[in-house]
């Protein structure tokens, strides 16, 4: 039996999709009255036809929003639990739950926002999943208090796979990171849930070594590490300030973890450590 814990939050649709809902409920009632006006009432046929040609544009308006509701339907909704989330397929309803220590890989893409809110679920995306062949749980803006479970799971993820990455590199090993570089192709992917088609390039972080596609970097040589958040860019600096290696934030797979692990790394002068037990205070 897992232990979810207690359910701290629901994560269905926004208000934008009711929002929606509501308009187009509301233009196809206009549009069905004016189409009955010239039935129940003596018009000039002047005025018979702008009303006919009315209220079929206005059901046609009310029918594009609809489409555009379904279209805008979020693949999955999902509830927040102490231990993990609930996944909820709209599609057959079926249901998992998946635990944050479970959670392997975190995609998050941030595009231009269209029209305000209404295309803000293109815009502002992300995907998990637990493993390189299990299938990706998208979060769009169109579900509700997206950015609320988005940061749930990035942070449960740095807590609890923060401290078990910096044994394994205290034991030696090497943490693998997978690197994108098409971020445009990413989101035509990840709206038709079909990721695992797309491949990519491998960053491997070790206690000693960072392998880029630019080239090898020894880790003692990475004095500080700067986050742009505006451009997407992590910016990797020596002792001089001077930029050994920059990343995109959006193509790299669970990027903020791999940003946790170098500040620690940094800030603790990996591979100096005397004490396993010194990781234990990670993230």
């Amino acid at each position: 039996m897992i232990d979810k814990g207690q359910m701290l939050s629901r994560h269905d649709f926004s208000k934008v999709n009711w929002g929606i809902l509501a308009a187009a409920a509301l233009l196809l009632t206009i549009g069905g009255t004016l189409l009955l006006l010239p039935l129940l009432s003596n018009m000039e046929e002047s005025g018979v036809l702008t009303l006919l040609q009315t209220g079929a544009a206005t059901i046609l308006l009310g029918c594009i929003l609809l489409a555009l509701r379904h279209f805008l339907r979020p693949a999955f909704s999902y509830r927040l639990y102490e231990h993990g989330v609930r996944v909820v397929s709209s599609h057959n309803h079926k249901e998992r739950f998946i635990p944050f220590e479970k959670i392997t890989d975190i995609y998050r893409f941030r595009g231009i926002p269209l029209l305000g809110g209404l295309c803000g679920g293109l815009c502002e995306a992300m995907a998990f999943r637990t493993a390189a062949d299990q299938p990706w749980c998208t979060v769009f803006s169109n579900v509700s208090h997206a950015w609320t479970l988005r940061d749930t799971i990035i942070n449960q993820q740095i807590q609890l796979r923060g401290t078990m990455a910096l044994n394994a590199l205290y034991q030696g090993e090497v943490i693998d990171f997978r690197y994108q570089n098409c971020k445009a192709r990413w989101l035509n992917l990840l709206l038709r849930g079909d990721l695992q088609r797309l491949q990519g390039q491998t960053l491997h972080l070790s206690a000693k070594t960072l392998s880029t596609p630019q080239g090898n970097i020894a880790i003692e040589q990475i004095h500080s590490q700067v986050t742009d958040a505006e451009q997407g860019k992590i910016h990797l600096l020596n002792d001089q300030g001077q930029t050994l290696v920059t990343l995109c934030y959006f193509s790299l797979l669970s990027a903020d973890l791999f940003i946790a692990l170098l500040e620690h790394m940094i800030a603790n002068r990996i591979p100096a450590y005397r004490n396993p037990a010194v990781t234990q205070q990670a993230c």
